[in-house]
């Protein structure tokens, strides 16, 4: 085998280290460059992605921010609409109420009116009936025929005494 060969030593240590040289040259100019070059974009671009997600984040939670505030806004508008609503309802019963009472009254106070009115009636239609009774009472006990005068103002005086 000629690699073997200990005269052949010398050369092949000397093209060893050529290639070696030329490779690391090649390596150090070209292609290391290269690599670092596409390490440094991929770097860059990673960075700028993260820088864009944060912003993006801290932009969602000032939306958020926002949303949650509107939304309390809406709440606390939708508590104040509602609190009016039943302060309206509230008011409008007590209207009715009032409204229904003075009616219920006037219609109570008629109706004791209408009562009185019809007490009076029978009172004065009752009265001649019990006069003309107690006239027939008194002469059948007595035999004899009280004055109409006194007969009325009997009656009228236990009338007056009931009402």
């Amino acid at each position: 085998m000629p690699q073997l060969d200990p005269a052949t030593y010398a050369s092949q240590v000397f093209w060893l280290v050529v290639s070696f040289v030329v490779l690391a040259l090649i390596l150090w100019r070209i292609a290391l460059p290269r690599i670092s070059n596409t390490l440094e974009n991929r770097q860059q671009r990673i960075d700028s992605d993260i820088a864009r997600a944060e912003e993006i984040a801290a932009e969602a939670d000032g939306v958020l921010s926002a949303y949650e505030e509107e939304l309390a806004k809406a709440r606390s508008n939708a508590q104040e609409e509602l609190h009016k609503a039943a302060e309206a309802v509230m008011a409008e019963a007590e209207q009715h109420y009032a409204s229904l009472t003075e009616k219920l009254a006037a219609d109570s106070d008629a109706a004791h009116q209408r009562i009185d009115g019809a007490r009076t009636e029978a009172i004065a239609g009752i009265s001649g009936m019990v006069e003309d009774i107690a006239r027939q009472a008194v002469e059948r006990l007595v035999d004899t025929s009280p004055e109409p005068a006194s007969v009325s103002s009997a009656v009228n005086a236990a009338l007056e005494g009931r009402t």
